[in-house]
């Protein structure tokens, strides 16, 4: 697992690197393709998205772009990429009801600042480094304006909601942690909001859950071995996976599985991964690429037909996919294999 979590880290590396350039100075980005304005310009500075958790943020300079993911249910992900021409600046969050969880690329210069009321400074570095900023903590930090920062903000309630029947531990502010796990999975959470693949919804789920577990001290590596002594019955793993046969074009998330097998989402996966060898997340993959190589084999669907026919949302991202599975585009398979 840490390989594959580092090689998340290295993939959300270049992702900083590449879009630091794309960005354009002074304009502030969302998803839309839309621009966002500043308040009080001449003084402390703050964004005007319109979402208080990231509104209610001052900073002594202006940062020169955010960008903001598509919006997951009550999860929001936003990257700030230049904080402005200043050498330093300052950030201050009051106590808010969400929980912040930061990815950061440091400056180079020290950081320092309150934490819920507890000082700390940390030595300049250029690393990524993780911060955990509980709901109703407030947060003050000074930092060099070459900073990068990823920020994911969980509504209240949110974390605790995901790991299930287990009691959570306290979550605890964290400053500037050297955390290839929870790295790797908000790697994840960017990758997935900004190119959602095929069963997004799924990834995202899991990677939520595993930041709650880490979060909240009961797992650090973001799963329960506990959940190895639970078992799914052969009936309700038939029930599974005949729905799953009978919703392949329509998102599918292990919620909604979960409650088809009777067990709760934070022990599905884990039984059924060892019930059938594989995750949830790659059986669904599977299933729909075998329905796609069956549709592909006749001449009564467009291309873009059986991609949505087979749950993918994007004609491209399934082409990619496909080719990557089967070794041959789409339209080579068909011209090769249609009967």
């Amino acid at each position: 697992m840490s390989q594959k979590i580092t090689s998340k880290s290295s993939f959300v590396c270049r992702i900083f690197e590449k879009l630091s350039d794309l960005q354009e100075a002074g304009k502030l980005r969302n998803s839309e393709g839309g621009w966002f304005a500043m308040r009080g310009i001449g003084e402390p500075q703050r964004f005007d998205t319109g979402l208080q958790s990231i509104d209610c943020v001052v900073y002594r300079h202006v940062p020169d772009s955010l960008s903001l993911a598509p919006r997951h249910g009550d999860i929001t992900l936003y990257r700030i990429l230049d904080y402005g021409t200043a050498p330093t600046t300052q950030a201050d969050r009051p106590a808010d009801e969400h929980d912040l969880l930061l990815l950061t690329r440091g400056s180079g210069q020290p950081n320092r600042g309150k934490l819920a009321g507890t000082p700390f400074c940390t030595a300049g570095n250029r690393d990524l480094r993780v911060s955990f900023v509980p709901q109703g903590a407030d947060a003050t930090i000074e930092f060099g304006t070459s900073a990068k920062s990823i920020n994911v903000l969980f509504p209240k309630g949110c974390l605790g909601s995901l790991i299930g029947d287990r009691l959570p531990g306290p979550t605890v502010p964290r400053v500037f942690e050297d955390n290839i796990f929870l790295i790797g999975l908000i790697g994840v959470l960017e990758i997935e909001l900004f190119r959602p693949g095929i069963v997004a919804d799924m990834v995202l789920e899991q990677a939520m859950r595993s930041i709650a577990l880490i979060l909240s001290n009961i797992d650090r590596y973001g799963f329960n071995p506990q959940s190895n002594r639970i078992t799914i019955a052969p009936a309700r793993l038939k029930r599974v996976l005949d729905f799953i046969e009978e919703h392949l074009s329509q998102p599918l998330t292990i919620s909604m599985l979960a409650e088809v097998a009777g067990l709760s989402m934070f022990h599905f996966s884990r039984a059924f991964n060892q019930a059938t060898g594989m995750s949830p997340y790659r059986y669904v993959r599977d299933r729909r690429l075998y329905l796609a190589q069956r549709l592909l084999m006749g001449h009564d669907h467009s291309l873009r037909e059986v991609a949505l026919a087979c749950g993918f949302p994007r004609p491209s991202h399934f082409s990619s996919l496909f080719a990557q599975a089967r070794g041959l585009a789409p339209s080579e398979f068909r011209k090769r294999f249609a009967l």
